[in-house]
């Protein structure tokens, strides 16, 4: 009887236990269902956010190509906003696929919508503009010719030639301006190139004499001594020529009181400033000349750059090394 009462103990024992274990197998399989469900969950969220965004993308994609036309400043206006649209999608999809950050990625969706509507909005303004201004060309246009037509029907209505005033002046303007190139372009042709250049840092010794020496401690001169082109275009005479050392800092060694200046460079419209300068005789033929310049002070060591000038224009540059 007490075997009967052990085995039914025992028997108990397992049939709790498979319950408490066919308990928590639910429970488990429970829990791994609502966890993959949550997942699906959120991957149809962001799916759903990225067919969004293509949708909408595609959408700006298109009605912004739909505003091309034959106007190709306007239309590589286009390309450029749709470069930047694109570089907004890519952005969004990483939050999206990458980073799964959703909250953020709808912002920058309404955000990306957004600027598409301003560059559409951009671009209906300037066909807008043009179309205008079109427009008035065209009734400008038709407007000189029934003043044309009036002057010659009738002279007495000579108020008319203010439009024709107009348009001259604006041609003399031009005509200004061409005469001001032409001027730069024979100012240009004028100025004599140099072939050769090379700066030496001179050493004075007590007997007058001059020793090279590329120290920059205790240096007394630098010699710049250049090889002309032969400018048959250029007269004979007195030509000016204008050196401008520049320091490894990057600064131009200026000094007044040791011949510094400043002159205007014809090409880039600035004033440049310039160490020394010196005047030649130019023969029109290739010359051979040098222009000393003696620092008060010592020099850095480093590189240096040397450019030099003549009738305001850069003819030659170089480089030279101080130790």
């Amino acid at each position: 009887m007490a075997r009967n009462n052990g085995m039914s103990i025992l028997a108990v024992f397992l049939i709790v236990t498979l319950l408490g274990l066919n308990a928590y197998q639910w429970m488990t399989n429970s829990k791994l269902k609502s966890n993959l469900s949550d997942k699906r969950s959120d991957y149809l969220e962001l799916e759903k956010a990225n067919t969004e965004l293509n949708f909408n993308y595609e959408a700006k994609l298109e009605e912004l190509e739909s505003l091309r036309g034959d106007n190709q400043e306007l239309n590589s206006r286009i390309d450029a906003q749709k470069e930047d649209l694109a570089k907004q999608k890519r952005r969004i999809s990483s939050l999206i696929w990458t980073e799964k950050e959703l909250g953020k990625a709808r912002t920058a969706m309404a955000e990306l919508n957004t600027q598409a509507n301003s560059y559409i909005a951009e671009i209906n303004k300037l066909k807008a503009a043009n179309a205008s201004l079109t427009s008035a060309n065209t009734q400008l246009q038709g407007q000189n010719e029934v003043l044309n037509q009036e002057v010659e029907v009738n002279q007495a209505r000579i108020s008319s030639l203010d439009s024709a005033r107009t348009i001259l002046v604006s041609q003399t303007e031009e005509l200004n301006s061409e005469n001001e190139t032409l001027a730069t372009k024979v100012d240009m042709a004028e100025a004599i190139k140099i072939n050769v250049l090379e700066v030496k840092g001179l050493d004075e010794r007590d007997n007058g004499e001059y020793k090279v020496k590329n120290k920059a401690k205790k240096l007394d001169v630098l010699r710049t001594c250049f090889t002309t082109e032969t400018n048959l275009v250029t007269e004979s005479g007195d030509q000016d020529f204008y050196v401008s050392y520049t320091a490894p800092s990057g600064q131009v060694l200026w000094v007044e009181s040791l011949g510094g200046g400043s002159i205007r460079n014809k090409l880039t419209g600035e004033e440049v400033k310039y160490t020394t300068s010196g005047t030649i005789e130019y023969e029109n033929d290739d010359l051979k000349a040098c222009l000393d310049w003696r620092p008060n002070f010592q020099l850095a060591q480093g590189t240096y750059k040397v450019n030099v000038y003549n009738n305001g224009f850069p003819v030659g540059e170089g480089s030279f090394t101080l130790k």
